[in-house]
């Protein structure tokens, strides 16, 4: 039986060649992130520290931000240790017999931060709008016609008070979008007042003209009665029977009849538009607000895998919450504190610098002098939050209130720390 071989035969690959080049692909933040937001970190090329959230958005608005600060405190409560549970599950389950007042305590203090802080950021934004810094910032470089924003920081401080802080936490939205409060819904109400006025006036020059008609049939009429009249009594009598049949037919037939006034559907449809608009743009505002959430939850999940977490065990201490702000700024809430502002300024400068944004300019001697430094201070952490443009200037330091100022900033821009006019105090017990 003959052999048959084959005239051409594949090419034997070298398996040996291709053990080493297979690798597991594992999901990273870009394929989990939900749609519409993105996560990035801040420093790809160096140490990365300081995790990004990038939300789909030109400008963070104020809602956003307040719910996005919300949301990190309770998860900075919770990785410090500062409560035993989750906020939300915290609120959910029953307390022991022994913390239960503590549990209580902590539950009403955060629900009222929480509400001040709606309004805060929307002040801050308001602040932010009126300050002189904002618009040059907006009026200078940009192409295209941007939004004007600024950079808003908060801070969240976990220790016996705000000196002695154990943990500092930094949440940084870079470019807060700066509008005043109340002048935002003028373009549309002006729209339907205009088209009121204009439905208005027409109608009150047609009733004028239909008075002014109704004038000139009863003074005829009038002049015809005292022309006919006599002074014999019968003829007064037909006088007076045709009066009164003229004026009741006056009565029964008017001159003229008014125009019927326009349908209801039409006078209401400018505002049943801005009404559908607007719950459109609330709710298209809502998700873009859940999303943010969990993308934010998602990246401190990611950051603590990767061993760059806020994950720290402290024992039970009282939380500072600290907001960065102008003078003129106002809000009942929130205090004061220039005595901290310096100290404050440091740590937020310490934070720039950990998140490799800042380029820094001078020698390479002084950069060495700070890296030595960089060991003996005391570990700043936190979460950058920035849109689809950056406000921060990457080549200067925030500038700083004492000493540093400008003459021409008015005193009204110089920016302060202040501080939540309550108290947050965390618990173990269970």
């Amino acid at each position: 039986m003959p052999f048959i071989t084959p005239i051409a035969a594949p090419p034997v690959q070298n398996h040996s060649d291709h053990t080493g080049e297979r690798t597991n692909i594992t999901p990273n933040a870009q394929s989990i992130a939900p749609q519409g937001t993105r996560t990035e970190h801040i420093g790809e090329n160096s140490a990365r520290r300081i995790p990004k959230v990038c939300v789909d958005v030109d400008t963070v608005p104020d809602i956003m931000a307040a719910k996005l600060a919300t949301s990190l405190l309770g998860h900075v409560m919770f990785l410090k240790n500062q409560i035993p549970f989750p906020m939300l599950q915290l609120s959910r389950l029953p307390g022991g017999k022994a913390s239960a007042k503590l549990q209580r305590d902590l539950i009403d203090s955060f629900d009222t931060l929480s509400s001040h802080l709606d309004t805060t950021f929307t002040m801050l934004s308001t602040a932010f709008a009126r300050s002189t810094l904002t618009n040059q910032l907006a009026s200078g470089t940009a192409d295209a016609p941007r939004k004007p924003a600024s950079p808003a920081y908060m801070a969240i401080l976990i220790g016996p008070s705000i000196g002695t802080a154990k943990s500092k936490v930094i949440l940084a939205v870079d470019s807060l979008e700066a509008k005043i409060w109340g002048l935002r819904d003028e373009p549309s109400l002006e729209i339907v007042d205009d088209d009121e006025e204009d439905e208005g006036s027409s109608e009150e020059s047609e009733e004028e003209e239909l008075d002014e008609e109704d004038e000139s049939f009863a003074n005829a009429d009038h002049d015809d009665e005292d022309s006919n009249s006599q002074p014999e009594e019968s003829d007064s009598e037909d006088d007076s029977d045709t009066s009164s049949v003229s004026s009741d037919s006056d009565l029964a037939i008017p001159p003229s009849s008014p125009l019927p006034p326009p349908p209801p559907h039409k006078a209401a449809l400018p505002t049943s538009t801005v009404s559908a608009s607007y719950l459109q743009d609330h709710a298209h505002e809502q998700q873009k607000i859940r999303a943010a959430n969990q993308l934010l939850s998602r990246t401190l999940a990611i950051a603590d895998a990767e061993g760059r977490g806020m994950a720290c065990e402290l024992a039970p201490s009282q939380t500072h919450v600290l907001l960065r702000a102008p003078r003129r700024f106002s809000h009942p809430a929130w205090v004061p504190r220039p005595n901290y502002t310096n100290s404050m300024e440091h740590t937020l400068n310490d934070f720039l610098e950990e998140t490799r944004l800042y380029v820094d300019t001078s020698s390479e001697d002084q950069n060495q002098k700070q890296a030595q430094k960089q060991k003996q201070k005391q570990k700043v952490e936190g979460v950058w939050v920035a849109g689809r443009f950056q406000s921060l200037n990457h080549t200067q330091k925030p500038s700083c209130s004492n000493g540093e100022q400008q003459e021409n900033v008015d005193e009204g821009d110089e920016m302060i720390w202040w501080s939540w006019d309550g108290k947050l105090v965390g618990f173990s017990g269970w």
